[in-house]
């Protein structure tokens, strides 16, 4: 953990009170640059891969990363039981050594497991939370203000908000996210919403101190470009040094120049994405000697036309100097039955 929260004004929400104000209190944690997302090593079975957590921590750290998410949709938190979780969390701080924040996921489907389990994250050291909105009820703007609100107030940990309307169903107005902003409910947002209309809207509405985060590995150019600090990417688990420097030229102005590096990645993306999340990532991390073992069900495994497609492409990427590790042939693991006879 890289300190204690200081001590700050209760939020004193009430069921009637939800629009009282706040002053905004400026947070010491500095969300900036590149914080990946990355999967949950699992043994075949079903636990977690404590070791595997923290030689994957610190590869990414090592290679240029300035935070990590653990238990993300990446790291699959609605499949893990409530203990992997906490010891997944446990196992990343102890990797970070406080040399950079943890942010844990908390993908919670309602208030009160979401405090239950920012509370168990606080206990395992975590730095903050990520927390997205409720995705099986049917939200309201004020509805989930006061949600927020409880959360950050019952926690007690600095709270980023996961905006991610095509899990949630919901789109969290730019008002609501500004007015969380300007009460310290949360000190930043993963923009993981495609509608760079939208970000824009929040960019001018939230204060300076706010740490907007990108949260699509597509849009990152034009993200940072628009006033993101950094991201939450799920590519740059492989490749976070990369990542970094297409940020030096989007936030420098050179936006072609960063542009034309993200393209260069393209293949990867779009290879990471072209089924279900996280599994690619997973097989693309076995390539490089970090194999975090397959997805949990329902999640099935990497169809082996994938499997031959990643593999040119690290490949390329290696020898290209952008991955610091040789890939080689896929991992059984994460591979379907077919694909690993």
């Amino acid at each position: 953990m890289l300190g204690a929260t200081p001590a700050r004004r209760p939020l004193g929400l009430s069921s009637s009170s939800a629009c009282t104000e706040f002053p905004h209190v400026a947070h010491p944690l500095s969300l900036k640059g590149i914080i990946p997302a990355f999967p949950t090593p699992i043994r075949p079975d079903h636990s977690v891969d404590i070791e595997g957590v923290r030689r994957l921590v610190r590869y990414m750290i090592d290679n240029g990363a300035s935070g990590v998410v653990p238990l993300g949709g990446t790291g699959e938190f609605t499949a893990l039981s409530a203990k992997a979780r906490i010891e997944t969390v446990g196992a990343s701080v102890a990797a970070a050594a406080g040399k950079v924040p943890v942010v844990a996921g908390v993908l919670s489907p309602g208030l009160g497991d979401a405090v239950d389990t920012g509370k168990s994250f606080k206990e395992a050291g975590a730095d903050a939370l990520m927390l997205i909105v409720p995705f099986y009820t049917r939200n309201s703007q004020e509805g989930v203000l006061r949600y927020f609100a409880e959360v950050r107030e019952a926690v007690d940990l600095p709270i980023v908000l996961y905006d991610n309307p095509a899990r949630t169903h919901f789109v969290i107005a730019p008002e609501t996210i500004a007015t969380m902003a300007k009460r310290d409910i949360i000190i930043g947002m993963k923009a993981s919403n495609t509608d760079l209309y939208h970000f824009d809207h929040v960019m001018q509405k939230v204060p300076a101190t706010f740490q907007m985060l990108s949260g699509q590995d597509t849009l990152f150019t034009q993200q940072v470009s628009m006033g993101a600090r950094g991201g939450i990417l799920t590519s740059a688990v492989l490749v976070p040094s990369f990542w970094n420097e297409v940020q030096v030229h989007a936030k420098g102005g050179r936006f072609d120049d960063a542009l034309a590096l993200q393209r260069r990645l393209c293949p990867l993306m779009d290879a990471l994405f072209s089924e279900e999340n996280p599994g690619p990532t997973r097989l693309a991390l076995g390539m490089i000697g970090l194999d975090p073992g397959g997805s949990l069900p329902p999640l099935g495994a990497v169809s082996e036309g994938l499997g031959t497609r990643l593999l040119g492409i690290l490949r390329e990427l290696h020898s290209a100097g952008t991955l610091p590790v040789k890939p080689v042939a896929s991992s059984p693991a994460t591979l379907s039955p077919a694909a690993a006879s």
